[in-house]
């Protein structure tokens, strides 16, 4: 179970240091147990990521004439909100082999992934291993970057191009080509279409600014390899896919547009762990699913040199998501 904890770590801060964490030989035997703990654990970066891929799509109202183009890279960074770095323990949830360790509480709050490192700040749980024994431990230690920096935050990044077609409407692609390593995976494809509506509504033609509707769908893939050259199915997988439909408006004042949008953003995330392990009789013993969204309103700005854009904005939702384009456009 500690490669299980090992790896969820791994994947949200991208560092090994956290692998001497040893609560994993405490839910020996208590699968169940493991499976509830870690998907309150893992929460926050499987919802963040969610909100953050569905960031930067578009940069003005205003759709490209006849194969007009545009090509950019955007990056994105979901806010994980404060209720995100702690999640609730309650003994009812889970059996009697992993229970708080003070027995005059029955809940408590622990740190998420996103939560605190300190130890005052991480209740001790009590359990049972599989020879019996009873032992106390502290909960897990979160990644401690809110207090550090001063905020959490779950990135994404993706390269996208959009093309006009027919009637004032452009398709989007995003897209990262499947990178292959000994040790992971990870590819990304989305596509999203993107309507002008002034030419449809007769006193909406005569606004001083662009309206359009913009509909979009992405799909991540990554995969994890936890011990590539003697078991090479042992793997943790990690998916996302995401929606989103908005009204944009945006309006040009020489080599600047202010643009935005209001409409809804969702998602739905699952972090497998594949393979089979001597501590579980299962394969493919753990998985998480999360799904959700929220409504979405961003606002910003995009400055043009020649035929170089830069943008920026920021999106207010569940996890308000700041994102930056760059890249250059033919209309």
């Amino acid at each position: 179970m500690k490669k299980y904890i090992t790896i969820l770590f791994f994947m949200a801060c991208g560092s090994s240091s956290f692998s001497q964490v040893e609560l994993g030989s405490a839910l020996e035997g208590t699968l169940e147990d493991a499976t509830i703990l870690l998907k309150g654990y893992v929460r926050p970066l499987a919802e963040g990521f969610g909100y953050s891929v569905n960031g930067g799509w578009f940069t003005t109202a205003k759709t490209h004439k006849l194969f007009g183009f545009d090509v950019a890279v955007v990056a994105s960074a979901a806010m994980v909100p404060s209720s995100g770095e702690t999640f609730t323990f309650n003994n009812s949830d889970y059996s009697l082999k992993l229970q708080l360790d003070d027995a005059t509480i029955s809940s408590a709050e622990l740190p998420t992934i996103f939560g605190s490192q300190e130890l005052g700040d991480r209740p001790l749980l009590a359990f049972t291993d599989n020879d019996g024994n009873s032992v106390s431990t502290s909960a897990l230690p979160g990644a401690g970057l809110g207090k550090e920096i001063g905020f959490n935050a779950v990135p994404s990044a993706v390269i996208q191009v959009g093309v006009g077609l027919f009637k004032n409407t452009d398709l989007k692609i995003r897209f990262i080509p499947k990178q292959t390593d000994s040790e992971y995976e990870f590819s990304s494809f989305g596509f999203g279409i993107q309507h002008d509506l002034k030419q449809w509504v007769p006193f909406v033609k005569r606004l001083p600014f662009d309206v359009s509707a913009l509909v979009a769908w992405n799909d991540v893939k990554s995969k994890a390899f936890l011990d590539a050259e003697d078991n090479p199915t042992q793997a943790l997988e990690f998916t996302t896919n995401t929606f989103l439909f908005q009204i944009l408006a945006s309006k040009k004042l020489s080599i600047f547009t202010i643009y935005g949008g209001i409409g809804a953003s969702s998602y739905t995330s699952d972090v497998n762990l594949l393979g089979s392990y001597q501590e579980v009789s299962e394969p493919d013993p753990i998985s998480l699913n999360y799904k959700g969204g929220s409504m979405r309103a961003n606002l910003g700005l995009t400055m043009k040199i020649l035929f170089l854009n830069l943008s920026a904005d920021y999106a207010v939702q569940e996890y308000n998501t700041f994102s930056i384009t760059a890249g250059f456009s033919v209309r």
